[in-house]
């Protein structure tokens, strides 16, 4: 244990290095001093050296003592891909401080997900390593747990951000950095190597032939019956039974691998073969956007009446929407190509295998003996499967998604059982209708459940566009606009009333979901950016059209509802002008059961919206 404040300890070797590290969350005097003491070796001690690190603030980082240039690699197994000096700082007595995050100076989003990171320290040939912890601003470590454990067990694996910066939009961007796509890219470009080595490794393994004395009997049919009767009688042996075997071990082993790589190769075609069929959806949703932009713009060019500024708002749009249209033709040529590689090299792959397949599946160790096309027929193997190119790394470090979108994903997921708690069921169910929203890393925009209860039917969507204009959204389907700009209602409830004629609208709930204190979303006197979001809700109008004639409901919001994390200092329920803000959160009691702040605030809501009984 180090006495000296500007040394610091490696556990590993007992070893007092010169000199000091210090994180500093928060700003100025009022920021918390966070001393590295300890670093290791080996990751294999890396638990020991685990720093605590509150999420949303900044943070600097420190140096101190007599000691040559110090490199310091923050944040190594979370940028994953990205290589060169991004995240990494040489602190020396002349620059003794970096910083690391802080809003608008160094990024305007947060870099980092509450979890595990590791760190490296670098003094001249020698690296050593530590671990920060981030964790939640406006929840107990319980909290969170609480809401990553709802999360993950109707979304699974999607909870996890797999080792990308930002992964959380569903964007081109986006696209190109999953897993799956890289591994499509790589295949695309080894696909006639790989064929060529494993026609090679085929080619150079012997097969041994097999006798086997047995019976061989003609054909069952009406002919030959008697024979075979006959035959059967006086048990004639006729001739020796022959077939082949592999008996090279090195054989078994590379089909154990191939069996195992066209498993993973037949989930990526059916991947790819997804994503194509969601980019043909967005590109007819894109046209159909431009088509109806374009129609609104003929309309009212030339008309006098409209303000100049809509007409500008319009002419901006026009060029947004064909961009949309464009770069979902230049993705979808570019994945049918990727497409036609992969399925020809899928059924190549194939047929060779079958002329080998191996009478048994054995789980068989790397042999010693593998010749060197084998082993570069197995590595290309590896190489070609999702995650393969990502930075080995402990279990541990895993990176979550952002806390705002767990929390949004939660407040969805939170609503919708709280909606089955007062008797609406969901046919098919909630799980099945998740299922096919589920888009690369996460929800879709714009992901719908339908909940029934007698004659009213639940419509709760996620994170749905509100249009400007009534064409664009009866071209679209979603049948809501604004008349000003486009909005993004977190969650939008949408109540319908079944008849003999069709299900007819009465009216939506907004629920915007702030991952905030309350004294950032709510000021008694002046308005937040939360409180003037609010109040542009109630300006959101319901449009369809029957029979030939648009119907309008422009008195469409019941209610506006904003749920946060939760506040020691005010009460659970607050109502204002602008709507209600709620506390919403799980947390742990003492007898160690799970209860829901706010579910009973929100149900009374409900309640008095539907007209339920209670």
């Amino acid at each position: 244990m180090p006495n000296n404040e500007a040394t610091t300890f490696i556990i590993d070797t007992a070893q007092l290095l010169p000199f000091s590290l210090r994180l500093i969350v928060g700003n100025g005097e009022k920021g918390e001093v966070i001393p590295l003491t300890h670093l290791c070796c080996s990751l294999r001690h890396i638990e020991i050296c685990i720093y605590d690190v509150q999420e949303l603030k900044p943070l600097r980082l420190q140096l101190s003592g007599e000691a040559e240039p110090v490199l310091f690699v923050w944040n190594k197994v979370y940028e994953g891909r990205k290589e060169g000096q991004e995240g990494t700082y040489e602190l020396s007595r002349k620059q003794p401080a970096a910083l690391l995050y802080e809003h608008g100076k160094t990024d305007y989003a947060y870099p980092w997900r509450c979890g595990l990171y590791h760190f490296e320290v670098q003094v001249g040939e020698e690296t050593y390593y530590g671990a920060f912890r981030i964790t939640p601003k406006n929840f107990q470590d319980e909290g969170l747990s609480l809401i990553q454990q709802t999360v993950e067990k109707v979304m699974g694996s999607l909870i996890m951000d797999r080792g990308h910066y930002k992964k959380t939009f569903s964007t081109f961007a986006d696209l190109e950095d999953h897993p799956c796509m890289e591994a499509i890219r790589a295949l695309s470009k080894q696909a006639s190597r790989i064929l060529r080595l494993y026609a090679e490794v085929l080619r150079g393994e012997a097969r041994e032939v097999i006798y086997e004395r047995g019976r061989q009997y003609r054909k069952q049919s009406p002919y030959t019956l008697r024979k075979n009767m006959k035959l059967e009688a006086r048990e004639a042996q006729l001739h020796y039974n022959r077939y082949y075997q592999d008996t090279s071990v090195r054989l078994r082993y590379i089909q154990q691998e191939t069996r195992s790589f066209l498993y993973e190769l037949l989930q990526l075609v059916r991947f790819l073969g997804n994503t194509i069929e969601k980019i043909e959806h967005m590109q007819e949703s894109s046209k159909a956007e431009k088509q109806a932009v374009q129609s609104i713009l003929q309309t009212i060019e030339r008309n006098g009446s409209v303000t100049d500024r809509d007409k500008q708002k319009y002419r901006n749009i026009l060029p947004l929407k064909d961009t949309d249209v464009k770069k979902a033709a230049v993705k979808l040529r570019e994945y049918k190509v990727m497409q036609s590689i992969l399925q020809g090299f899928r059924q190549r792959m194939e047929s060779l295998y079958r002329q080998r397949e191996p009478g048994e599946e054995l789980q068989l160790a790397p042999p010693a003996s593998l010749r060197p096309q084998e082993r570069e027929y197995v590595r290309l193997l590896k190489s070609g499967e999702p995650n393969a190119g990502q930075t080995s790394k402990p279990t541990f470090l895993l990176v979550h998604k952002p806390t705002f979108l767990l929390y949004e994903y939660y407040m969805y997921f939170a609503v919708i059982e709280a909606m089955q708690e007062l008797g609406f069921r969901a046919a098919p169910s909630v799980a099945e209708q998740i299922q096919t929203h589920f888009y690369l890393d996460g929800l879709q925009d714009g992901t719908t459940i339908v909940l029934v209860k007698g004659d009213i039917q639940l419509r709760i969507a996620f994170n749905e566009l509100i249009e400007t204009h009534p064409l664009i959204a009866l071209s679209k389907g979603s049948n809501f606009y604004n008349g000003e700009d486009t909005k993004k209602p977190d969650i939008r409830l949408d109540c319908y009333r079944c008849t003999e004629g069709g299900e007819v609208y009465q009216s939506s709930v907004i629920i915007e979901v702030k991952y905030s204190p309350m004294y950032n979303i709510f000021q008694p006197v002046g308005n937040t950016k939360a409180t003037e979001q609010m109040y542009k809700y109630w300006s959101i109008k319901h449009v369809r059209e029957q029979d030939g004639r648009r119907q309008f409901h422009r008195r469409a919001i019941y209610e506006v509802i904003c749920v946060y994390p939760g506040s020691q200092m005010h009460p659970r329920r607050i109502d204002t002008g602008c709507g209600i803000f709620l506390q919403f959160y799980p947390y742990l009691t003492k007898q160690g059961q799970e209860q829901v702040v706010g579910k009973r605030e929100l149900q009374r809501i409900m309640r008095e919206w539907l007209a339920l009984e209670d």
